[in-house]
């Protein structure tokens, strides 16, 4: 394959990347792409090189762009008149980010996911015990989808159950990422926008009256270090931000997970016959599947990156998903491998100051639920004829459906 007879926006190489990324890796790390101007970089250590200067490579993108999430004016328009406009202030820069970050990151230090793990683990028993019930089932449906949402549910301190339509509201909330949104469906995200930001900011009212032990509370009477109170625009850009990045990229990993298992059944049996290497296996889950799979960043100043020059403005894509599948850091990249020594260098959780935050939730729900299901199901097979075609998007990596056929132990 050569990489000037593709693009990455063709749905079709969206849909199946990894023979262009390894184009992409061997023949231009760093790209730029004709028909979009933007410049891909989808080598390991170009990529690293960029995530280690926010000071060159912005995150910011509101700043410099003034980009939106939507395409159309009259979505925003619902936000600025209704509700609050999308401030996600976990995506600027140093210094300013840090701020941001420590308001939240009390949430999910290793204490704090620690004392997670025993309603953790009971949530993926619940989930585990109705998938029995139903063996034939579509396993995002039943499972992938649920589980993070009630675990993110919890830290922020809200009803568990609200957790569905919270799903329904963060689901709406990144459908834009999928590009293309007719005017009216933009709309009606908006309006479901509206909808969540509402009952976010009826319960940090509740929270601010009541204090309890939990993420709602901090953002409700949150403070800069110097003492000013933050804006209740940024309260809500932060709490939106948590909601979607504690469940989407779990839901997408599970469910990646599983069809792997399904896959390579001799994945399914090491992983039984030892089952300390799934801790492993979700490292590799993470690098395989990448569920986010790129983002951009803002050249803030012109810069020559791997032999490529790239002037001051240009939009620059980080491609997690091909970096992750560099030879140069993890040979025969295409493997699943049980005992790769450095899977968890991945960049599914991107790396320096933007590294996720909830990752390590993120892996204790991902290692809690393939254990169970290892533990509960003695065969996880994949339904004959289903499709595994993936959401269509530039940024994230979610299965559609997955109709899996599960059989019980014992």
């Amino acid at each position: 394959m050569r990489v000037s007879d593709h693009s990455l926006m063709d749905p079709a190489i969206q849909e199946d990347p990894f023979a262009y990324y390894q184009a992409l890796v061997e023949q231009a790390p760093v790209y730029r792409m004709p028909d979009t101007g933007f410049f891909l970089v989808s080598g390991y250590e170009p990529l690293r090189t960029v995530l280690s200067r926010p000071d060159i490579w912005s995150n910011d993108l509101a700043r410099y762009t003034g980009s939106s999430m939507f395409q159309h004016a009259e979505a925003e328009a619902v936000l600025a008149k209704d509700g609050w406009p999308r401030d996600t202030k976990l995506q600027t820069d140093p210094p300013v980010h840090r701020d941001y970050r420590g308001i939240v990151s009390g949430a999910f230090t290793a204490g704090r996911v620690k004392a997670m793990t025993k309603f953790v683990k009971t949530q993926v028993e619940v989930s585990v015990r109705a998938l029995a019930k139903t063996p034939r089932c579509d396993f995002l449906d039943a499972f992938a989808a649920s589980l993070p949402i009630r675990v993110i549910t919890q830290v922020l301190g809200l009803p568990a159950e609200d957790a569905p339509q919270i799903k329904r509201w963060s689901d709406a909330w990144v459908e834009p990422l999928g590009y293309g949104l007719s005017q009216q469906r933009e709309v009606e995200v908006a309006r479901l926008g509206v909808e969540l930001q509402r009952y976010l900011a009826g319960w940090m009212e509740r929270k601010r009256a009541a204090p309890r032990e939990d993420l709602l509370t901090v953002l409700a009477s949150a403070r800069f270090p110097s003492g000013e109170a933050l804006p209740m625009g940024e309260r809500m850009g932060l709490a939106e931000h948590i909601i979607v990045g504690g469940h989407e990229t779990v839901t997408s990993a599970l469910a990646s997970g599983v069809m792997l298992l399904a896959q390579q059944p001799d994945v399914e049996a090491a992983l039984r016959a030892d089952p300390s290497l799934v801790r492993n296996f979700v490292e590799e889950v993470l690098r395989l599947e990448s569920p986010s799979q790129g983002f951009f960043r803002y050249a803030v100043r012109a810069e020559e990156l791997n032999g490529v020059a790239i002037p001051e403005g240009a939009m620059v894509h980080l491609r997690f998903g091909a970096a992750n599948r560099d030879p140069a850091q993890f040979p025969n990249p295409d493997a699943l491998d049980l005992r790769r020594p450095n899977a968890g260098s991945h960049m599914a959780f991107s790396q320096g100051e933007h590294h996720c935050i909830g990752a390590p939730l993120a892996r204790l729900e991902l290692q809690s639920a393939f254990s169970s299901l290892l533990q509960h199901f003695s065969k996880i097979q994949l339904v004959p004829g289903e499709s595994l075609e993936h959401l269509p998007g530039l940024a994230l990596r979610t299965l559609r459906t997955l109709w899996v056929d599960l059989e019980p132990t014992g």
